[in-house]
């Protein structure tokens, strides 16, 4: 009996053919990808813009220029504030930036803006160049500021007040009457400029007079507390007080003869 053969081995299957006109799919949607020296750089760009939009949220645009195609430069953008799309051209601020810096352009930052909706923004440039120092695109970054042009307004409303011109008008809420002598005490401590005790005898019955003036002996106990204060016995302070409507009722006096 003859020995049989061994059967011939099953052909291996066709290898696919690797056509250059065969493009891998971009593994982010709207991302275009890139080849050669500048692939690495763009795809950092991507990676970047992404980063900002969910750090900032909602209220900004980020976009990622090729511009080796200055028709269709925009290849990335996350978020829409500025109503583009992945293909739209540059922007004509960069476009005259390129013309007249070449690849010495500086970047910009935190300049002013306004789309054809009316949105304020708060803009910001970045080039980026390739080994040899050539700008091969840029990572654009806009923050709408419109929501917060508005919020200023209102808290500018709300902040302002109507003070007479020259006189502050300030509001005590003391826990107890000590605390009311020595709150008016400090604020009038505050608009002399100098602490009654390192005064001389003329600036301290003029301090005295400032007191009186903002009506601070309405207050039980005040002269005492002033007395403390400004290092100085009560009857020092009577003393200048009587002093001050004297020459108060001599100016009055004084007026009745003219």
């Amino acid at each position: 009996m003859s020995k049989q053969e061994a059967a011939p081995p099953p052909p291996a299957p066709p290898r696919p053919q690797t056509s250059a006109a065969v493009k891998p799919r971009s593994r982010r949607p709207g991302v275009a990808l890139h080849k050669g020296e500048s692939g690495p750089i763009f795809a950092n760009a991507v990676r970047v813009a992404g980063m900002v939009a969910r750090t900032l949220g909602p209220f900004c645009e980020v976009a990622v220029h090729d511009f080796s195609d200055m028709q269709h430069s925009l290849i990335h953008l996350e978020g829409s504030l500025t109503g583009r799309r992945v293909g739209a051209p540059v922007a004509s601020m960069v476009a005259k930036a390129l013309r007249r810096g070449g690849d010495a352009v500086e970047d910009a930052f935190a300049f002013a803006s306004t789309t054809p909706s009316g949105l304020t923004l708060k803009s910001s440039i970045c080039f980026l160049r390739n080994g040899r120092d050539e700008v091969v695109g840029a990572i654009c970054l806009h923050f709408d500021l419109t929501d917060l042009e508005r919020f200023q307004g209102v808290l500018h409303g709300l902040m302002r007040f109507e003070n007479a011109p020259g006189r502050e008008l300030t509001e005590l809420f003391p826990a107890c009457l000590s605390d009311t002598s020595d709150s008016i005490i400090e604020t009038a401590i505050r608009k002399a400029g100098k602490h009654p005790a390192a005064m001389n005898r003329e600036e301290k019955k003029q301090f005295v007079r400032m007191m009186d003036e903002e009506g601070a002996f309405q207050v039980k106990g005040m002269v005492q507390h002033l007395a403390r204060a400004m290092r100085i016995s009560i009857y020092t302070v009577y003393n200048y007080m009587r002093q001050i409507k004297e020459e108060e009722q001599g100016k009055g006096l004084g007026g009745m003869e003219e």
